[in-house]
């Protein structure tokens, strides 16, 4: 009886989409909690310090959206200048950049917060 009433707990945080699975639609599984809403492939959230999804794959040619829902400022930096700079993106903001028409990954990164890290894979 007792690994019946381990199981039915167990089953039903499965059920909800509970535990810690975080792979949303679009998140590309970095995200928790409300974080993992679906996002659209070609949207990323500056969210607790971090973007979300930190890795999207998008066509030749799109244009991605990075919204800043945290409360300080944030940019988008590509290695290599693969894709102009942002600039800074203030709390609440939006900021369009449009990808190259090269397949590849193309990594960027927050130059005011070092562990903010992402890719844009261009198919």
């Amino acid at each position: 009886m007792r690994s019946r009433l381990m199981i039915l707990p167990i089953a039903a945080l499965l059920a909800c989409g509970g535990g810690s699975d975080t792979t949303g639609p679009g998140t590309g599984g970095l995200c928790s909690g409300e974080d993992c809403a679906a996002v659209p492939t070609n949207a990323v959230s500056m969210h607790n310090l971090d973007f979300f999804p930190s890795v999207v794959s998008v066509a030749s040619g799109t244009t991605v959206t990075w919204t800043n829902t945290d409360a300080v400022a944030h940019n988008v930096t590509f290695d290599a200048g693969a894709v102009p700079a942002s600039g800074t993106v203030d709390a609440g903001a939006k900021r369009a950049l449009t990808m190259p028409t090269a397949a590849g990954t193309y990594a960027y990164k927050c130059t005011f917060h070092s562990n903010m890290n992402g890719s844009v894979v261009v198919r």
